[in-house]
């Protein structure tokens, strides 16, 4: 039996329910974040709240079907996300981690393209490691934050960093 390629992730108790974000593109184009932050922000505004919705979030794009690019690749939409994310940074707190949706925030905060990989499938390459180093920084720094402001198990804490870990070195591997 092969291993699961993320061991780690594939430990959270979240697995069993998501909370789905749909992001309007009527949003993303006037900039309009608050409709997002209202949904996210009470997520991590109390212990209970940041505990009952761990590793349960994923988002998409609402809108964006008829657009050929990845929406890593639409202007409007990473700045959108940068600034959703300078509101409320604690994605790898919050977002699943067995499907793409940690992924999909790193391409999101980090500049990259989608280039051919082998057997005619398409992946993403970063333009600058150093950027996701930064963005990885950033992101923990900000979940270590939310950890101690709301007093989260030190055995949550530990667990989700392991995870974060297992996703990037999943990945150069």
């Amino acid at each position: 039996m092969p291993k699961p390629k993320y061991p780690h992730a594939r430990l959270s108790p979240a697995k069993d329910e998501i909370l789905a974000i749909a992001i309007m593109r009527e949003s993303v184009v006037t900039h309009d974040i608050r409709p997002l932050l209202d949904k996210l922000l009470p997520l991590a505004a109390t212990r209970e709240a940041a505990v009952a919705w761990e590793g349960k979030v994923t988002f998409f794009f609402d809108g964006w079907d008829q657009d050929p690019r990845e929406t890593a690749e639409i202007p409007e939409i990473r700045a959108y996300f940068l600034d959703v994310t300078a509101e409320f940074p604690y994605w790898f707190h919050f977002v699943e981690k067995v499907g793409d949706t940690f992924w999909h925030v790193l391409r999101l905060l980090c500049r990259g393209h989608r280039e051919a990989v082998q057997g005619g499938m398409i992946g993403w390459r970063f333009e600058d490691p150093a950027e996701i180093v930064r963005q990885v920084e950033l992101l923990s720094r900000h979940m270590n934050q939310m950890y101690e402001r709301l007093h989260l198990p030190l055995t949550m804490h530990q667990r989700v960093s392991q995870e974060v870990a297992q996703l990037i070195e999943c990945s150069f591997e």
